[in-house]
């Protein structure tokens, strides 16, 4: 279908436009050369001479100061790629591409299995520990230690000192009492009282020996901090600290369809931003179109009024002339005045649309705000469409990203259905884990385990949700089938009206260049007239303003024509370029 597209160039001249002399005009519209025409004899610019606006990083930054003085001459086809690699809503679409890309990997994580690591480790305090001693205070605690070893130990010495001497007193009275030339016998009375006696002192020294008021002193021992008991005496803790490891693989079985779905309604999303993105590319360059004929008819506009400019001048020249010669009336030179004023008014307000329309196609094109883009390309016809309204037609309905964009949205709405009721139907599930325990304060060494099943789940109740969701993407659906036959309604009425349009400014453009010629020519006769003193001032006022509108509505033939035929490429898709679309 492509190659049936071909459009052949048009082979209208047209000559003759503003050859009256003294005042010289580049032609409108002249025979194309072998390269593209230009409105200056030099070449333009190359692209990458262009800044771009966003040159630097800062994007958010204002500019200080602010000075345009930057002219830069561009064709359509370099205005068109200059707005492609500058255009922000085209930049948007493809991070929105992107991103759609991104959310397609992620739906299809869903087909492979979820691969978890959990690891831990913790201390359980309970009230009774010993104190924590520190590494830190280690000597301190040692020679403290030492010192009240040393006082308990001369505190028992002292004791036993005493006790035996008092031990030794005892026995001495003992002896005197019982030593004696009177004693010779002893009866079992006197017996017994002596061993009572000895009994008595030898609790005695054994009470001297060891005093109830001097105990012991026991202390804590100093333990200094390992990996082991860490916990243990950071904490003051009896219970030791426990290490966990777990390595857990779960694996979606069956989930109702739903996943299958959602991985083809993200797969209908990519393509339906890829589409977007062409979209918004071809919007892009008939609206670069239209700004650069804008600023192209602004421009010959300038042109035309200053060639009216000058004529009105040549026409003052020659009724100052007349009238001090004798000839001429001061009526015919202030009839000329007056045509010259507004000849000048008219040239001033061309040259204001010609910057207004400048810094609309500068705006277009996203360049750096120094730039002021000048218009390269002379006005002249395009190519000639060589298909019938017909097949142009059938080629946008082909080529229409549109309407399969409208498709798209019917697809990923059925698909979110799925998505929605396979909440209602069983999920199966497979999972296993691996798990280690370790007490970290005991000389064991760790535990392993494992674990492995199958799960399944379904949704008994859930208010109706499932139901609701699903009945919204039907709907969404449905809407996307009257939205398409809205759309192709649409295209077929811009198909038609561009074509319309192209064939009757094919039309204009022929009358135009007659009507040109002949102004042309009744400006010469006129003005000759009236050198001749035969004619009069207001013939050749008449003729000048013949001869410029006559070269306004060649203008606006020529760029209506070329407007024409940009809107119908743009509206069969621009099957000219492989994908994206542009100019021939």
């Amino acid at each position: 279908m492509l190659n049936d597209l071909a459009l052949k160039p048009q082979k209208i001249l047209v000559s003759g436009l503003l050859a009256l002399a003294p005042v010289t005009l580049p032609s409108l519209a002249q025979a194309a050369p072998p390269t593209t025409p230009l409105a200056q004899a030099s070449s333009p610019p190359a692209l990458d001479t262009l800044t771009p606006l966003h040159s630097n990083l800062h994007r958010l930054a204002l500019p200080e100061t602010l000075k345009i003085d930057l002219n830069q001459a561009l064709t359509l086809e370099q205005a068109i790629e200059v707005a492609i690699r500058n255009n922000i809503g085209l930049q948007i679409s493809e991070l929105q591409l992107q991103q759609a890309r991104a959310q397609l990997r992620q739906v299809q994580a869903q087909l492979y299995p979820t691969l978890t690591f959990q690891a831990s480790i913790g201390q359980n305090t309970t009230p009774g520990g010993q104190p924590a001693y520190l590494p830190l205070n280690f000597q301190q605690q040692l020679s403290l230690q030492q010192q009240q070893q040393q006082q308990a130990q001369q505190q028992l010495l002292a004791q036993q000192l005493a006790a035996s001497t008092l031990l030794n007193t005892e026995v001495q009275r003992l002896q005197q009492r019982f030593q004696g030339p009177q004693l010779r016998a002893f009866s079992d009375q006197q017996n017994l009282e002596l061993q009572q006696q000895l009994q008595q002192l030898q609790n005695s020294a054994s009470q001297a020996a060891t005093p109830a008021n001097v105990t012991p002193i026991t202390l804590a021992p100093v333990n200094q901090l390992n990996y082991r008991n860490f916990f243990t005496n950071l904490f003051g803790a009896t219970a030791g600290a426990t290490a966990n490891a777990a390595l857990v693989m779960n694996y979606t079985l069956f989930a109702g369809g739903g996943r299958s779905a959602a991985i083809q309604a993200a797969r209908n999303q990519v393509r339906f931003s890829e589409l977007e993105v062409q979209r918004q590319l071809q919007q892009l360059i008939l609206d670069v179109t239209n700004d650069y004929y804008l600023a192209q008819q602004a421009k010959v506009q300038v042109q035309i009024a200053e060639a009216a400019v000058a004529n009105a001048h040549v026409t003052l020249r020659d009724a100052t002339a007349f009238e001090q010669a004798g000839i001429g009336t001061l009526l015919d030179v202030l009839t000329a005045e007056v045509n010259l004023a507004n000849a000048q008014q008219n040239l001033n307000q061309a040259r204001n649309l010609e910057i207004t329309t400048r810094r609309q196609l500068a705006q277009r094109l996203n360049v750096n705000q120094m730039v002021d883009v000048a218009i390269a390309e002379r006005v002249e016809p395009a190519a000639k469409w060589s298909l019938s309204l017909e097949d142009s037609i059938l080629l946008a309905y082909q080529n229409r990203v549109e309407l399969e964009q409208q498709l798209l949205r019917r697809r990923i709405a059925l698909s979110n259905r799925q998505v929605a009721l396979a909440a209602t139907r069983p999920q199966l599930s497979l999972f296993a884990s691996g798990n280690m325990l370790d007490k970290v304060t005991d000389d064991l060494g760790p535990r392993f385990g494992y674990g492995v099943g199958l799960q399944m789940q379904l949704a008994l109740f859930d208010g109706g949700n499932a139901r609701a969701s699903a009945a919204r993407q039907e709907a969404l659906a449905a809407s996307a089938e009257e939205q398409y036959a809205s759309q192709k309604d649409s295209i077929r009425l811009e198909v038609e009206t561009a074509y319309i349009n192209l064939k009757a400014n094919e039309k204009n453009i022929a009358t135009a260049q007659t009507a040109v010629t002949q102004a042309t020519e009744g400006l010469r006769l006129a003005r000759l007239r009236f050198q001749a003193g035969v004619g009069t001032q207001q013939e050749v006022t008449n003729a000048e303003t013949n001869l410029t509108q006559a070269q306004g509505n060649l203008l606006a033939a020529i760029l209506n024509y070329n407007r024409s035929l940009a809107a119908l490429r743009r509206a069969v898709g621009y099957p000219e370029r492989t994908g994206l679309g542009g100019r021939q």
